[in-house]
């Protein structure tokens, strides 16, 4: 379980619940070739559609040194989600996982990036509830981290969001605030990890939710990974087509956790 410190795609397509939560401390996490000081090495966008392509091995992503607060400060910026969206959820989680609920007991975190560059996008457009690949409710994220730093809680992350195919039934989703600008998936996913403010909010919101929710490291997993979690159910028969934070990436972003319960 991470201690000192602590991303849903768009492609059309959570402070807690309530308040503020303040910062509190600071640690280093320094890095050497991509690996974190003093730890041993280790290699380790939203919707439906054909199965991604399973990442080939390539060398590991390295992320820069981080000053992460203990505790992240989170703004609670809550889409609507009364009644009628809930309503919404729970049919969905019906077909999809057999389950009529929109509560959710989050096992799992998905990183994902928002292939926008502003905030404000990526929030209008969860918000607005457009049906996705035919289907109400629309896409959404728990949580967004701006490239500044800055936390939005849209959605408490006891309520199922819809950002992952499969897995929306047991995941808290995180957008990361970036573009891919015509670039690979991985290019646009290692600009989140090089700006520091934005990879230390991640961090630091990721471990805080791993210690409130005692998730492990290996269960915070990329986009580009979720058909092959183990988790993964889908009685539609639905996959995945999303790329991005892909398996190195990912082992980046892991090894700047402090530690798995």
């Amino acid at each position: 379980m991470a201690t000192a410190v602590v991303v849903a795609l768009l492609v059309l397509g959570v402070a807690l619940d309530q308040g503020l939560l303040g910062r509190a401390g600071s640690a280093t996490r320094g890095w050497v070739s991509g690996v974190r000081a003093g730890a041993p090495s280790s290699a380790a966008p939203t919707g439906a559609g054909a199965s991604p392509v399973s990442p080939a091995p390539s060398p590991t992503t390295t992320a820069p040194a981080l000053d992460v607060p203990a505790a992240p400060r989170i703004v609670a910026d809550h889409l609507t989600f009364g009644a009628p969206r809930k309503a919404e959820t729970a049919a969905y989680a019906a077909r999809h996982y057999g389950t009529r609920t929109s509560r959710l007991r989050p096992t799992m975190i998905v990183l994902h990036y928002s292939e926008s560059d502003t905030y404000s996008s990526v929030r209008s457009l969860f918000e607005a509830d457009l049906p996705n690949r035919g289907e109400e409710p629309g896409t959404c994220a728990h949580f967004v981290v701006d490239q500044d730093g800055t936390i939005h809680e849209l959605v408490p992350p006891t309520l199922v969001c819809r950002h992952t195919v499969g897995l929306n039934h047991v995941a808290i989703g995180i957008e990361f605030v970036q573009s891919s600008r015509g670039h690979d998936p991985r290019w646009a996913t290692q600009q989140v990890l090089a700006r520091r403010a934005q990879a230390a909010a991640g961090v630091a919101l990721v471990e805080h939710l791993q210690r409130r929710f005692a998730i492990s490291d290996d269960k915070v997993i990329g986009h580009a990974m979720a058909n092959q979690a183990n988790e993964f159910r889908d009685l539609e028969g639905w996959r995945n087509d999303h790329v991005d934070w892909q398996a190195p990436e990912v082992g980046a972003f892991r090894r700047l956790l402090t530690q798995a319960p």
